[in-house]
């Protein structure tokens, strides 16, 4: 069954692009590929020479995103379907990483439907597991599935009964949703198939640049309570043997030429006899790499960073997410302020820079505590930083407080809501001039990229 896996277009609905090879479905299609499936990525927010947003741009793009969800006619759809049809696939899947992306996906595959009714159409991802349900209510999906979509995807192409497939819901004759077991999440990572980029539909013409996303890990034992991903990890942290990292790197660093890469890992250091493990392993290849994590503050110690550095660390990215202790502890972040600055400090000393991931406008938060914050930013001289807003994700325990103070906000509005726009809906002191000092930051920095 010819597939073809498709990535939305959600950075070009905001007048941008991501370049980036989608780790996930890149797991998916060379799991497809291993067991003789033809099968093509997709992604369409690929741009050649397209416009790289910064922080601004984001907050700023909602306008653009609305002209082009609610014009059937407009270009970027022509483009899309006038790649598929090219293609002419069996079965198409999508992935919606977030949830602003569910709308952009329910659009093209209606549009998919009305080119091809025949056409088998599923959809995965971290809102789909969490909202499978109420997925499938639209038409036009036919599978949805649930947490890893791995051996489920592959099931379903390979023609299985579906009624037997663990992790997928569907519809069944009469129309009727259907959801069966989930199925228990894959335990040796190592088995996973590499992520191929000759398995994209359009060529990537700077792999140097768009092809070092490797993940060490899968999932997060924290408990912030703004994070979904306790829902789709059931809080467990599994990890992929030194070994077969270390192996990744080599393939396109000697296949591809890649000398820059991302450890996109929820918490990159929190075990650090494996950080440790893994740094050696990379100094003894003589990989000679230059790299960026998402990392966890409080495992950090000097050794762990000092290792990192001499493997190629040249930036961690923390949620450092508020300067006030009251909402650090409401976020059940497990920090205060005392600790963060020791940890900025300590990173500095070594010699790696800092992204911070900063998060305002939670229930009951202040102006004087946003703008704390902020302060407490400016303070500890970070190299870059991430704004989002107070979002109230589905299942996350802020979404159950959200409810609770019987906030208006129905499915419709939570659809349209992104943690990178000007719109919130849980805290009217949220205002603009609080956000414009932000984005002014990194400008003040020079810095005007977000990846």
């Amino acid at each position: 069954m010819r597939t073809l896996l498709i990535i939305p277009p959600f950075y070009r609905m905001l007048g941008g692009r991501n370049n980036w090879v989608h780790l996930g479905v890149g797991y998916l299609s060379s799991m497809l590929h291993q067991n003789g499936i033809e099968v093509k990525v997709y992604n369409t927010d690929y741009v050649e020479d397209g416009k790289d947003l910064n922080l601004r741009d984001v907050f700023r793009g909602k306008s653009i995103y609305d002209e082009i969800i609610n014009d059937t006619s407009h270009p970027l759809w022509q483009e899309i379907m006038g790649e598929i049809e090219a293609y002419n696939p069996d079965i198409i899947g999508f992935t919606i990483n977030f949830t602003m992306t569910a709308k952009i996906v329910e659009r093209l595959a209606s549009l998919v439907k009305s080119w091809n009714p025949g056409i088998k159409v599923i959809v995965g991802g971290p809102h789909v597991t969490i909202l499978s349900e109420f997925t499938l209510r639209h038409e036009c999906f036919d599978y949805a599935i649930r947490y890893e979509g791995e051996y489920t995807l592959l099931d379903i192409v390979q023609g299985k009964n579906i009624k037997e497939i663990e992790g997928v819901s569907y519809k069944d004759s009469n129309g009727k949703i259907c959801e069966n077991p989930d199925r228990a999440l894959i335990q040796n990572l190592d088995d996973l198939p590499f992520p191929d980029i000759n398995l994209q539909l359009k060529k990537v013409t700077n792999p140097l640049d768009n092809f070092g996303v490797i993940a060490t890990s899968r999932g997060c034992s924290l408990k912030c309570t703004f994070c979904s991903s306790p829902s789709i990890w059931n809080k467990s942290v599994r990890f992929r043997s030194v070994d077969n990292v270390i192996n990744e790197i080599k393939s396109r660093y000697f296949g591809y030429g890649v000398r820059k890469y991302y450890f996109s890992d929820d918490n990159f250091n929190i075990n650090k006899k494996y950080t440790l493990d893994l740094c050696n392993q990379i100094i003894v290849n003589k990989l000679d790499i230059e790299w960026i994590c998402e990392a966890q503050l409080k495992a950090f110690n000097r050794e762990i960073l000092e290792a990192m550095k001499a493997a190629g660390c040249k930036r961690v990215k923390l949620g450092i997410e508020s300067g006030n202790n009251r909402i650090l502890k409401l976020m059940k972040k497990n920090t205060t302020k005392e600790e963060i600055r020791n940890v900025v400090k300590l990173v500095k000393e070594v010699g790696i820079e800092i992204t911070a991931y900063f998060l305002i406008g939670m229930p009951t938060e202040t102006r004087d505590e946003m703008l704390e914050t902020y302060d407490f930013a400016e303070e500890l001289d970070l190299a870059y930083l991430s704004l989002s807003i107070a979002s109230p994700q589905y299942g996350t325990p802020l979404f159950s407080t959200m409810q609770d103070m019987g906030v208006p906000f129905t499915v419709e509005d939570w659809l349209e809501h992104f943690h990178q726009s000007y719109k919130t809906v849980l805290n009217d002191e949220v205002t603009e001039d609080i956000i414009e000092k932000f984005l002014n930051y990194n400008e003040n920095k020079g810095f005007t990229r977000t990846i």
